[in-house]
């Protein structure tokens, strides 16, 4: 059996029994995840939110009550009967192109929360500062000159990488609104 079906039918059994599924990926994939919410989301369940537990990913599902969410669990079952998980091509989690939308928004949200569970942004600024002044102090023995250049060349870099993370996280938030999920 391959990865995907595996993914799938270890869901699959947690939401046939229960009305609270979590789903785990150690390599926190966010696209794995979100075709397997998605699938989730089929089966009458909706998102509630994701934990990052380290490296791993950690997607919080609970049931719906909607009467929505019970006639697509429905329609999901039988196009369960004929073998196929719903939105998804045959035996993987790559979503068909009509479902690749709202698999992308669900990735997003993912990240989104993902990124909001993250470190903050000044214990990375400490940790970033604490780098800079070791490497200056380690590189003494090799002349002031290279210690100076190897500590102002990551000074420069590492702001560069918050700033990054905090535009990548406004990107999100407004792709987000305006999908109206946030």
């Amino acid at each position: 059996m391959k990865r995907a079906e595996r993914l799938i039918t270890d869901m699959l059994r947690q939401i046939a029994t229960r009305d609270v599924v979590v789903l785990d990926d150690l390599g926190g994939s966010r696209r794995r995840l979100a075709a397997l919410t998605y699938i989730a989301v089929q089966y009458g369940f909706r998102y509630e939110e994701t934990r990052r537990l380290g490296q791993t990913l950690q997607v919080r599902l609970v049931r719906d009550p909607r009467p929505e969410a019970r006639e697509r669990s429905t329609a999901a079952l039988g196009r369960l009967a004929a073998g196929r998980a719903p939105g998804m091509r045959p035996g993987t989690l790559k979503p068909l192109p009509d479902v690749a939308p709202a698999v992308g928004l669900i990735q997003a949200r993912i990240e989104f929360d993902a990124l909001n569970d993250d470190l903050d942004w000044r214990r990375k600024a400490v940790f970033m500062t604490a780098s800079t002044a070791l490497v200056a102090l380690l590189l003494i023995p090799a002349g002031w000159k290279a210690s100076l250049a190897a500590s102002a060349t990551m000074a420069a870099v590492f702001p560069v990488f918050l700033r990054l993370e905090v535009l990548r996280k406004d990107r999100l938030a407004r792709r987000l609104r305006s999908a109206g999920l946030i």
